[in-house]
């Protein structure tokens, strides 16, 4: 059982280990849909270079759209060039959430028609999500973007 004090770390180190894994999902049925609808800004993500958890830097430009059945990414240069982007439907039962990936352009092209799967929380203006598995490939933490 981790202690209170590796629990308050690991919150500040790494909010979507935290958050996915040591809280309870609190929305029922269709809440949690009607919560990830909208547009999410990335401010943290697992780092691969470094293996640690990393907080992006304001002004970063990759953006996450949801609807109630499809999702979206686009990540944009410093001049508005889209970079890549991605997109298609998704299922989600309880905490478990698995992208359809329909279309895809640039680096997002070698996952077309893949079916990823992840466990996910959305707490206040946050969306947490996380890969399986005991190292996890995605962990993703997103605030939501003012219309």
């Amino acid at each position: 059982m981790i202690q209170k004090r590796e629990l308050a770390a690991l919150k500040a180190d790494n909010p979507v280990e935290y958050y996915v894994l040591h809280t309870s999902m609190t929305q029922k049925g269709d809440e949690l849909r009607s919560e990830m609808e909208g547009k999410w800004r990335l401010v943290g993500a697992h780092s691969r270079r470094t293996g640690g958890f990393v907080f992006l830097q304001p002004g970063n430009y990759f953006f996450k759209m949801f609807t109630e059945t499809n999702w979206a990414i686009a990540t944009y240069d410093a001049d508005s060039n889209l970079l890549y982007s991605a997109s298609g439907r998704y299922t989600l039962q309880g905490e478990n959430y698995s992208e359809y990936i329909d279309a895809a352009t640039g680096m997002m092209k070698q996952y077309l028609h893949a079916n990823p799967h992840f466990k996910i929380r959305v707490i206040g203006d946050k969306y947490y999500q996380m890969g399986p598995g005991k190292k996890p490939s995605i962990e993703e933490m997103w605030q939501r973007v003012d219309q």
